[in-house]
């Protein structure tokens, strides 16, 4: 495997290059040694980790919309959506060029193929027999491959969720999640703390039971989790609509205050979106096209008055209004896109906005999802390479601990001499350095400015992975340019690392990273002209 393929992230060779000398050196030490084979498993596994795809878990509690999300990202509809009681299985969403699918079971029996259209059933609660309920609790996972270009970059695990009483709205939910709602919650605790990076999905504003799911995200089982991988999303604002109110607004509103009061150190950002109308804009066919062209044609306050209503808009028919598409279609443009997402369309029909595709690119963006999956790509596919082997040198590190607990002698030693080698990895290599400092501001712990907050998540790859987005200079940048913006950083960074007088240490320490940050885009740039040469 060859760790120094260019893969778009952030382009760091020495990183490479001394993560891929560790990796052997610790392979090399425990592959013949019998006591150390499961060492020489763990290390395998997080080394083939670091040129496969970022691996993305979606957590939220039972009943977030997180198949509804899921699916608003991919552009189609690809996993299962239920009622609350539905969701049952592990999903784990990857590239192929064909779709497959390949059930995974808890018993360690070999994985057996279905066919890709079995994937309902095998996701969702069998309601028919005992049988077929039994069968899905002997699964322990679904992986699917799915020609999706978003699973290229990343895989997408969709987790049952976590249990919660509070969110049990039925008799048969509460059942249902006193029978089986910890074995959902500790899959779904294993894939998030398995994962390279996470989504974390709160489907209303924080109220005590979400103040506890806050708890529990930021314990044990979720300990990898920090603002660098890991983002918030509030769900369901679609709900927040009512006449003459933009939800968005409404849910950016609740995520700021989230954000600032309870979620400050523990993900980078929440934002806000409206799930059902980004994952109907995805899919809107031409026959709901064709009604919310008619329904933007009836009078604004006729149509006020019609959508303001879900049951009246579902189901009753209008013989004397024959302008009025039938209940039929209004129920299928009303599960599509929500009463929000209706009115939403049709006020943008009247706009001028009249072609399908336009349409349902503008409910998109209007969503939130457009902002969320642009965010995604960027703060964690830009500096992917550098999270992955952060996670990996976690993982290894626990490994290392565990293995020199039942350990004496040279075996010992040995597990001693690889952990020393992947610590000193972690401590020695700038992007590790970067991520610190990243992590410190998160937390609040820095007195950086907010031109040195922008210079600080740029130069660590948050606009793109090029010497050029580092220095938020735009594609026709010369190397003179660069050269000279590079040069102005590294001196007012050196000059900020030097202010022992209004500056704290952690400032000042994180200020001298910053410098080395643009010293070593410096070094880049001059090797640059040297080739050209």
């Amino acid at each position: 495997m060859l760790i120094m393929e260019r893969t778009g992230q952030m382009d760091n060779r020495a990183l490479r290059d001394r993560a891929e000398e560790v990796f052997q050196f610790a392979l090399g030490c425990t592959m013949n040694r019998p006591k150390l084979q499961n060492l020489y498993r763990k290390i395998d596994q997080c080394y083939q980790q670091l040129d496969l795809p970022m691996r993305v878990a979606i957590v939220g509690m039972i009943k977030a919309g997180k198949s509804t999300m899921m699916n608003a990202l991919l552009g189609e509809k690809i996993v299962a959506t239920g009622t609350v009681e539905a969701t049952f299985n592990v999903n784990w969403l990857k590239y192929g060029e064909s779709k497959s699918l390949l059930v995974h079971y808890k018993n360690g029996s070999p994985p057996e193929p279905k066919s890709f259209e079995e994937l309902e059933d095998l996701t969702l609660r069998a309601e028919a027999n005992s049988d077929s309920f039994n069968y899905l609790l002997s699964i322990k996972y679904i992986e699917l491959s799915y020609p999706n270009p978003i699973l290229k970059k990343f895989n997408l695990i969709d987790t049952p969720g976590l249990a919660s009483a509070y969110e049990a709205d039925s008799e048969n939910t509460k059942n249902f999640l006193q029978l089986h709602g910890q074995e959902l919650t500790q899959a779904t605790q294993e894939e998030a703390s398995n994962a390279d990076a996470v989504i974390y999905l709160f489907a209303k504003s924080f109220s005590e039971s979400s103040q506890n799911t806050m708890a529990e995200f930021q314990g044990a089982a979720f300990g990898q989790a920090t603002p660098i991988n890991a983002i918030g999303v509030l769900t369901k604002v679609d709900d927040y609509w009512s006449d003459g109110e933009e939800p968005i607004l409404k849910g950016r509103e609740i995520t700021e205050r989230l954000q600032s009061e309870h979620l400050r150190g523990a993900l980078y950002t929440t934002l806000p979106v409206c799930g059902l109308l980004a994952f109907g804009a995805q899919t809107l066919t031409p026959e709901e096209f064709d009604t919310l062209m008619q329904l933007a044609a009836l009078p604004e306050s006729r149509l006020r008055s019609l959508v303001k209503n879900a049951t009246r808009l579902r189901e009753r028919e209008y013989p004397k209004e024959p302008e009025i598409p039938p209940a039929d279609k209004r129920k299928l443009v009303l599960d599509r896109l929500g009463q929000y997402g209706i009115w939403l369309a049709a006020n943008l029909i009247r706009s001028g906005t009249r072609e399908k595709e336009l349409l349902a690119r503008k409910l998109f963006q209007r969503s939130g999802a457009s902002e969320l999956l642009d965010l995604i790509k960027s703060h964690f596919g830009n500096r992917a390479f550098l999270i992955k082997l952060s996670v990996a040198l976690q993982q290894i590190k626990a490994a290392c601990f565990m293995e020199k607990q039942r350990l004496e002698g040279a075996d010992f030693q040995m597990v001693a001499d690889i952990a020393g080698e992947f610590e000193r990895l972690e401590v020695e290599e700038q992007g590790f350095q970067q991520l610190a400092v990243l992590h410190s501001y998160y937390q609040g712990e820095l007195g950086f400015n907010k031109d040195e907050v922008r210079q600080l998540q740029a130069v660590t790859g948050e606009n793109g992975t090029s010497l050029k987005a580092r220095l938020e200079l735009g594609e026709n940048a010369t190397d003179a340019e660069m050269t000279h913006v590079a040069q102005q950083r590294v001196q007012s960074w050196r000059q900020r690392a030097n202010d022992y007088m209004s500056a704290d240490s952690q400032t000042i320490e994180a200020a001298t990273v910053i410098a080395h940050s643009y010293e070593q885009i410096l070094y880049q740039i001059a090797q640059q002209e040297d080739s050209y040469a």
